[in-house]
């Protein structure tokens, strides 16, 4: 039942500073031929996210789900099971589209490519540029398998493919890792990533992201992934997203 191009994912869990940004840069896109919608799962937030989005209430190709909160894995695979596009983008909350980003990846869906994924600037909590260019090398399946992550948002999945992994793996709760995971059992069964070069999404690198708490688990869940799969050690290289290093 897909009539449309692109889904927009968008999760939320007590985002109320970025929320209104992140929807915002998915429906200012640039000319393109491309239907889209945009779904925004509200995971049981706490803040005044709730608030924000009754803003958008009435806008035709928005929806808006309140759940009770599930954690990341399980809120997006919520988001993909409604999901009525050919494609599918997940989007965090605190990240933000630019206005290219349709445009950029227009081709790529007419070609049918199996996951198509772009070049992005990495910004600070306040919207300030860290990194201008994330400059990823083209689709190259070792590169990947040594990256250490692989980012959600950006990252435009054909919805038959997500269907039939069932989404996420819901087995760790906000593990950190589970698109990284994903993309690692699309490669594992032979489907191929499509890169395109231009820069068309923001992905806002803060202190909440990376604690050293956090690290510690991902980089934990990252040893039980490589072990699961049977990738040896688990390992990062300096395309990682947010440069962890693992100490080999």
């Amino acid at each position: 039942n897909l009539f449309m191009d692109i889904s927009f994912v968008i999760t939320s869990y007590n985002y109320e500073n970025y929320i209104k940004n992140c929807i915002d840069s998915c429906l200012l896109q640039e000319d393109h031929s491309k239907d889209y919608e945009i779904l925004v799962i509200n995971d049981g937030s706490t803040d005044r996210t709730q608030v924000i989005l009754e803003q958008y209430e009435g806008i035709p190709n928005i929806t808006v789900y309140n759940i009770k909160n599930l954690g990341i894995e399980e809120a997006s695979n919520f988001g993909f099971k409604k999901s009525l596009g050919k494609y599918i983008v997940r989007v965090d909350a605190d990240d933000m589209i630019l206005p290219n980003y349709i445009k950029s990846i227009e081709k790529a869906i007419d070609s049918n490519e199996d996951f198509i994924y772009t070049n992005y600037s990495t910004i600070n909590s306040k919207g300030e540029v860290l990194i201008k260019n994330s400059n990823l090398p083209l689709f190259d399946v070792n590169e990947i398998m040594s990256r250490g992550d692989f980012l959600a948002t950006g990252t435009a999945y054909k919805n038959e493919i997500l269907s039939s992994m069932n989404g996420y793996n819901t087995m760790i709760r906000n593990s950190g890792l589970e698109n990284y995971e994903l993309i690692l059992n699309l490669i594992q069964k032979g489907f191929l990533g499509y890169y395109v070069q231009e820069i068309s999404f923001l992905y806002r690198r803060h202190d909440q992201n990376i604690s050293k708490l956090k690290k510690d688990a991902i980089i934990k869940n990252g040893y039980k992934l490589f072990n699961k799969l049977g990738l040896g050690n688990y390992r990062t290289n300096k395309f990682h997203p947010y440069e962890l290093r693992i100490n080999q």
